[in-house]
């Protein structure tokens, strides 16, 4: 908490001015910029960042997979399902104004604003300046390709992000993007000292309160947490979100919010198995497996399948072996791990505690040995 508040009372947040910028004209947003800015030193959020060359060769592909499916995997119902309204209440509050899913714009109306700022929409613009150096850019934000067979290229649950696209094409060629990648930002300590502080001392202090209601005007949310709080029915929350779970039980709402308020923020930063794991939220799997589901496919945007010609471009059936998705009467929402009947997950994720660990490898224990009598050849160099 002390160390997290140092940080978080002398370093500012970045604007959020809720404009995800769609042409030329269009403001652009500090926020959104943040993420995929080849220099971040210009941000105040932004603690510490690694700075990326063309010229050297240290080069990435996160902008050419940002324009596209997000290198075959892309976020699930469930985590779509967790960012709340605007309005501050959970999308299963009958007072929610909730839109429904059957359009992925659908989906992003009156959401929390990083939902709506970062999940990408068919005929949305991806690139804003032209480059002979685009070579793997979309323009416009196509039609999910669910069907595609190619995991670099296929949208795996149907639903893509944005976030870390920058609009100009020269970051657009195979795995030769230069924009920078956040290490460390402010937001995360405000988070931290949340947690730590709820965790501690079982109630929101001034200070965590603050940073709470800072998060979620940066947001567009209602900054009333207690509202949503009294509105959280952990219940509904358990069925989509392990970050319900610690230790195989539901945890409180608050410290659910919390938790929610991390994933919605950190969404996509590299934080969230890391998180899973500290919390101890998958001792459930273990006798409740879980199906990951991405977008409702058997709905009205099966239509956008259809070949001109007539017919459709999906196929399912477990032993069909050109099938391409789920079949709808296992469920109405894409589920990309259950195809065909060779799926490791057909049966749903499940867990073993084991998994809770990092065990050392082999190759660490052999390279330190002053035996010499174990070649580090001998054995593979990652065995678990």
């Amino acid at each position: 908490m002390e160390s997290a508040k140092q940080v978080a009372d002398n370093i500012p947040l970045v604007e959020n001015n809720g404009v995800l910028q769609q042409t030329l004209s269009d403001p652009t947003n500090p926020y959104f910029d943040m993420f995929s800015a080849e220099d971040m030193s210009g941000f105040s959020e932004v603690l510490l960042w690694r700075q990326y060359s063309k010229g050297l060769g240290l080069t990435h592909g996160v902008v050419q997979q940002a324009q596209l499916g997000n290198d075959g995997v892309g976020p699930t119902r469930g985590m779509v399902n967790t960012f709340l309204m605007k309005n501050g209440l959970p999308i299963y509050n009958a007072s929610s104004t909730y839109a429904g899913d059957d359009e992925i714009s659908q989906v992003r109306e009156n959401r929390d604003g990083r939902l709506w700022l970062f999940l990408k929409e068919p005929g949305q613009t991806n690139i804003l300046y032209d480059s002979p150096e685009n070579t793997h850019g979309t323009r416009i934000e196509p039609v999910p390709d669910i069907t595609n067979g190619s995991a670099g290229w296929q949208y795996g649950t149907g639903y893509a992000l944005r976030k870390g696209l920058n609009y100009d094409g020269k970051h657009c060629g195979n795995f030769l993007g230069y924009t920078g990648s956040i290490t460390f930002r402010t937001a995360e300590a405000y988070l931290n000292y949340m947690e730590a502080c709820y965790e501690k001392t079982g109630t929101i202090d001034n200070v965590a309160s603050n940073y709470w209601k800072q998060l979620r005007s940066r947001a567009f949310v209602d900054d009333d947490y207690n509202k949503t709080i009294a509105a959280t029915d952990m219940g509904e929350e358990a069925k989509f979100d392990w970050g319900a779970y610690s230790a195989g039980k539901l945890i409180d709402p608050v410290l659910y919010n919390i938790r929610r308020e991390r994933s919605s923020e950190l969404m996509a930063e590299g934080f969230r198995y890391m998180d899973l794991k500290r919390w101890r939220s998958m001792d459930q799997l273990i006798t409740t497996p879980y199906h990951i589901e991405g977008f409702k496919l058997w709905g009205p945007m099966q239509a956008w399948y259809d070949k001109p010609e007539g017919g459709t471009l999906l196929i399912y059936g477990l032993n069909d072996p050109v099938a391409n998705v789920s079949a709808p009467p296992i469920s109405s929402y894409l589920r990309p791990y259950e195809i065909n009947s060779k799926s490791l997950v057909l049966d749903g994720y499940k867990w073993s505690m084991a998994h809770y660990l990092a065990p050392i490898a082999i190759q660490h224990f052999l390279i330190t040995s002053t035996g010499g009598e174990i070649s580090n050849y001998d054995y593979p160099h990652d065995v678990r």
